[in-house]
């Protein structure tokens, strides 16, 4: 259960501050909200983290438990980068109402991004992707909702503020992971 609560604590977050929460809400302010639009989230969610935790089984057994711990601490490094450095794209001027192109973009962006890293290393230092995969899917089916009911008012989060503390925790958990508890078990 710990891994399952950790990797959707450290998916909300990053997902939260990160890019793809305001994707979403830019395409249902732009009209393609509605159920349709929650049904691809809830299947990118699944189908991308379980992707990221299925990835994980290739090659869990080729790291020793230190060295998982340093793979957990350096992708929760890269998740802080991503979120205080790489803002989303300004809002398209012909948004698509395609639900397959949503969908291939809100995939690719889940498991390109910190959400999908987290699940990956989380789940290869745990050894239990089908918690750290839950917890991943249920971290971004969360926030990707409220970004998808909230729509245009989701710009109105205070992302310059979000965003800088967002990475601070997320460093500070790879500081406490990487250097305190190399050999724990997650």
């Amino acid at each position: 259960m710990t891994t399952f609560f950790l990797t959707f604590l450290s998916v909300a977050l990053a997902m939260l501050a990160g890019r793809e929460a305001l994707r979403v809400a830019r395409i249902s302010a732009a009209g393609a909200g509605g159920g349709a639009l929650l049904g691809v989230i809830v299947v990118c969610a699944i189908g991308a983290c379980a992707a990221a935790a299925a990835l994980a089984l290739t090659f869990a057994d080729l790291l020793t438990a230190q060295q998982k711990g340093w793979f957990v601490a350096a992708a929760l490094v890269l998740a802080a980068a991503e979120v205080m450095f790489l803002d989303a794209p300004d809002a398209p001027s012909e948004p698509t109402h395609s639900l397959g192109a949503i969908g291939i973009v809100l995939f690719a962006g889940i498991v390109a991004d910190a959400s999908g890293l987290l699940v990956l290393s989380l789940s290869v230092a745990s050894g239990s992707p089908v918690m750290a995969g839950a917890g991943g899917a249920l971290g971004v089916l969360g926030v990707l909702s409220f970004a998808a009911f909230a729509g245009e008012d989701w710009e109105k989060l205070p992302r310059h503020v979000l965003r800088p503390v967002v990475a601070a925790l997320l460093v500070a958990g790879a500081v406490l992971i990487g250097f305190f508890a190399p050999e724990a078990a997650l």
